[in-house]
């Protein structure tokens, strides 16, 4: 039985070419993509979302969150549309206070 999430190499491919540009505010912004670790090309879906934090066009942190099993549709969505998405955006928030105090 084949998994239900299960990528094909084309959205494998497709995934891994994508950059977005997601403005949080007026200085922030995150450059999302996505990493399909090599293994998971033959096994169910192990993704990674990549995302690159920006405060005026500085990079000041990096962050990964696992989207292991995670349909392709999903996998778009959230990378287009972080600001969006409350979980990561606590996180985000999280990690930045975390770098000031």
């Amino acid at each position: 039985m084949t998994p239900k999430n299960r990528l094909t190499s084309a959205e494998i491919e497709h995934l891994s070419s994508l950059r977005y540009i997601n403005a949080i505010d007026k200085h922030m912004r995150i450059v999302s993509s996505v990493k399909v670790p090599d293994q998971a090309q033959q096994q169910d879906s192990a993704v990674l979302l990549l995302l690159d934090i920006f405060i005026d066009d500085k990079q000041i942190d990096s962050m990964s969150f696992n989207l292991h099993n995670y349909a392709y549709d999903e996998i778009l969505d959230l990378a287009q549309n972080i600001r969006d998405n409350d979980y990561i955006l606590r996180a985000v928030d999280t990690a930045l206070s975390g770098d000031i105090e």
